[in-house]
């Protein structure tokens, strides 16, 4: 019985230092789509480069319950994060030295500041012109010039994928749908027309997730949507260093990292979580404790003479 149990306590041991382990990997891995590595930036639901943030009105249809869900920054000093309304945000808000908070929301907490800071927000920074550089000069899997019609693109096997758009340009509706099988990538690179949604979305299908798309734009106009009631949908990651990038209003389920923010109207940004979450590692665990307890149960009733009665303590 004793040799019993030393086993199952060595086997769940083994099995939790493993699940520590693939949850210590998935995180570490969480700033990779594709071969794009983020660095830092991946940290960040929002993060402006090189201006400010802007955000207003109600708390928004896709609230859960927070507005803009994850870390949040602001890279440069003498920028400004301003906002008001009903707005709630759920992480921490690291702010460069210099920079100005002006919030009237009161589901809003208050920024960070640190040389600490600004030395983690630098870095930040690099890593995102570094990752924008390198999905730029991906060899592209097809070249679209500027889409203005609903189009669906889809690859039939598990890789990874790059797209060279000119722009993406909706009204009334129109949709962009990408469709990959799970454990699929696809790199979006959109070089100088961007990205106007009026109302449009662009939107993911066939077990492809947010989490492993990402739009890349290297020009400097604006990214818009528009829309009531954030019909504008963007189920992607959002990179832009050089551009502004403005939901009035607009659904993002991913980050947004740019020169600079601007929403309004309800606007969301809600990064979808990763599809292995430590939830679903640490329920494995305790299928395994169960599953060791009730071989250590069994093992100790077998040792009970038949004719005993038995007692578990």
């Amino acid at each position: 019985m004793n040799h019993t149990f030393r086993f199952d306590r060595i086997a769940l041991t083994t099995l939790a230092l493993a699940a520590t382990a693939v949850l210590c990997s998935s995180n570490a891995s969480a700033s990779m789509i594709g071969p794009v590595d983020l660095g830092t930036a991946g940290q960040f639901t929002l993060l402006a480069l090189s201006g400010g943030i802007q955000d207003s009105g109600p708390t928004g249809p896709d609230a859960n319950p927070d507005s803009v869900q994850g870390t949040v920054g602001i890279a440069s000093a003498g920028q400004t994060f301003q906002n008001s309304g009903s707005r709630i945000y759920n992480g921490p808000i690291y702010l460069h030295t210099g920079d100005t908070f002006n919030n009237s929301a009161p589901g809003v907490p208050q920024p960070q500041m640190s040389a600490a800071i600004d030395a983690m927000l630098a870095q930040a920074s690099k890593d995102a012109f570094a990752a924008s550089n390198f999905a730029s000069g991906l060899a592209a899997t097809a070249t679209y010039g500027n889409i203005n019609s609903s189009l669906s693109i889809t690859e039939n096997a598990a890789a990874n994928y790059v797209f060279d758009i000119q722009s993406i340009n909706f009204s009334g509706g129109k949709t962009l749908t990408l469709s990959a099988p799970v454990g699929s990538n696809f790199i979006l690179n959109i070089a100088s027309g961007g990205i106007t949604l009026s109302p449009g979305s662009i939107v993911l299908s066939g077990g492809l997730t947010p989490d492993h798309v990402l739009i890349n734009y290297t020009g400097t106009n604006n990214i818009q949507t528009s829309g009531g009631q954030n019909s504008s949908r963007i189920y992607a990651n959002i990179l832009a260093p050089n551009a502004h990038v403005q939901l009035t209003p607009g659904y993002v389920a991913g980050f947004i990292i740019a020169a600079s923010i601007q929403m309004s109207s309800g606007a969301n940004v809600v990064p979808v979580p990763e599809v292995t979450p430590s939830s679903v590692i640490f329920g494995f665990i305790g299928l395994v404790v169960a599953f060791g307890s009730r071989r250590t149960l069994m093992a100790r009733m077998r040792a009970v003479p038949a004719q005993g009665k038995v007692h578990i303590s």
